[in-house]
């Protein structure tokens, strides 16, 4: 079984103007908030070109193939990942719309891993978006059948949608940003305590 790849920590821009560090846990979950369903504020892919500048971003490809058609498709298996993303966080059964389509990105040849010639790793060249998607489908393959599912979080923050595989070694995680939901919580239950200290 594949392993589910880690993307680090992204910057993300809220359509409130506020910055904050974003720790997805999987790369598939990290694919899914460059847009917000049925929010068209939050949606970041736009134009082809702004699907080829995530995938350089985030797998370091250079790929071919940013076309109208395969932005669409990019769309169809973000949809995808988060139908099973949400079912997963609440404990329902997967449903099998998305299920088929991850299947048939999974399928899909993906991209090529080589030794660069400064003994680095790198993606073989004249690879395309299309194997981009193909390795996101697949990284979803591996995170929600494998033993991350069962961390497969909601953040717990009030009106936040954002979902996180937690990889922390507690299992604790509750936020998708301590900078952001994680803070405001703290700021809500600090004016909560003295509201009612003043009631008292």
């Amino acid at each position: 079984m594949a392993v589910v790849r880690d993307p680090g920590t992204l910057l993300l821009l809220h359509p409130d103007g506020q910055t904050f560090e974003f720790e997805p846990g999987a790369l598939c979950l990290a694919f899914i908030v460059t847009g917000g369903r049925d929010q068209p504020r939050f949606e970041t892919m736009h134009r082809p070109g702004d699907l080829g500048r995530w995938i350089q971003d985030v797998l370091a490809a250079r790929v071919g193939g940013l076309t109208r058609p395969a932005l669409a498709h990019a769309k169809q298996l973000r949809e995808a990942i988060w139908d099973l993303a949400d079912a997963t966080a609440d404990g329902e059964p997967l449903p099998a719309p998305a299920v088929d389509e991850l299947n048939r990105w999974a399928a899909r040849p993906t991209l090529v891993p080589r030794v660069g010639l400064d003994g680095r790793g790198e993606w073989a060249r004249g690879t395309t978006a299309e194997q981009a998607l193909a390795e996101i489908a697949r990284d979803a393959v591996a995170l929600f059948t494998g033993p991350l599912a069962a961390r497969v979080r909601r953040c717990e923050g009030v009106r936040c949608a954002l979902i996180f595989a937690d990889a922390s070694r507690s299992g604790r995680r509750r936020w998708c940003s301590m900078q952001r939901c994680g803070n405001r919580a703290k700021v809500r239950a600090f004016r909560e305590r003295n509201q009612k200290e003043d009631e008292s």
